[in-house]
């Protein structure tokens, strides 16, 4: 009797206390890092050093050309049109010693007015994938080091949980009287699914997280003004039939795909707030959504190359 007495007097203050630490961590807010080791992350290191040339109208023709009458396909044709290549393509495939010397001068002088704006385009579409390539890493990185705390914050309270049942069954066992079993049974259970709970729904850490240069914002809040993109790749983005269908822009087809994946169809929130404005407090969850969109916008710039291959082929071969 003795025994079970002084091991009751024991284990009822610890399971006791660890009920209060656990009602204490389940209420309290998401912990904020602030480790000086990642202030490297905080804001963007990914701005270009050299701005873009934003203006697409210097894409453009400078006057209408007629390609209709050529073997371009209407793709091709429109592709020409926003090149701005229009004239020397038309003279490339029109001129008179296309058979006789295919290197000639006019011909070789053509060609390079052809091929310097298509190398340009290129440039610029390898230039803003290299950016969202370096902002999707700056987030991916983020959110690692927040789950990694994550884990281990979890990882320690499932330990606490597995102690706590321990403890709650060999206090049962050693104790006598069933009004004492039962509450070290009852309050060793609400401790233990207590620290489960929290490990189920976790609050996370928290990390601040800057992005005044947001390339998504402009899809997103559908601008008309281009603010963030070279003007080659911003025109392809706002040309409907660049897009699969024919029927939407790329920039809106992309917004669509994001409203209803990644966002349930909520087209507002504080989340979109958050990713798509300047940034704020980010947990973990929210760092692999950034990460996601920026992924998939990489995408859609690396597949306007698609658009261009037909015509560098046609180019090629005349």
């Amino acid at each position: 009797m003795k025994f079970s007495i002084y091991y009751t007097r024991k284990l009822i203050p610890s399971i006791l206390c660890l009920h209060v630490l656990v009602g204490f961590v389940s209420c309290s807010t998401s912990v904020k890092v602030s480790n000086p080791k990642l202030i490297g992350l905080k804001n963007s290191y990914c701005t270009p050093n050299v701005s873009y040339q934003l203006a697409a109208d210097l894409w453009n023709d400078s006057y209408s050309v007629d390609l209709s009458e050529t073997k371009l396909n209407s793709h091709d044709q429109l592709m020409c049109k926003i090149l701005g290549i229009s004239e020397p393509v038309k003279k490339l495939i029109n001129r008179s010693d296309r058979k006789a010397d295919s290197l000639s001068l006019e011909r070789l002088a053509l060609l390079q007015s052809i091929t310097g704006r298509i190398r340009i385009a290129q440039t610029e579409l390898q230039a803003i994938a290299a950016e969202l390539d370096c902002e999707g890493e700056r987030a991916d990185m983020a959110g690692a080091y927040l789950e990694n705390l994550d884990d281990k914050r979890n990882r320690n309270y499932t330990v606490a949980s597995v102690i706590v049942a321990s403890l709650t069954t060999v206090a049962t066992v050693i104790v006598s009287g069933d009004a004492a079993q039962t509450a070290i049974g009852v309050g060793g259970g609400l401790v233990s699914a207590g620290l489960g709970a929290v490990t189920i729904k976790p609050k996370g850490h928290q990390l601040e997280f800057f992005h005044e240069r947001n390339l998504l914002r402009s899809i997103w809040m559908g601008t008309e003004n281009n603010t963030d993109y070279p003007g080659f790749v911003w025109k392809m983005l706002h040309e409907k039939q660049f897009s699969n269908k024919g029927d939407i822009t790329l920039s809106q087809s992309i917004k669509n795909r994001w409203t209803e994946f990644e966002f349930d169809g909520e087209p507002t929130g504080k989340k979109q707030d958050l990713i798509f404005g300047n940034g704020g407090i980010y947990r973990a969850e929210d760092f692999q959504t950034r990460s996601s969109l920026i992924n998939q916008m990489q995408s859609t710039i690396r597949s306007i190359n698609q658009d261009l291959m037909s015509l560098v082929v046609y180019i090629e071969s005349l």
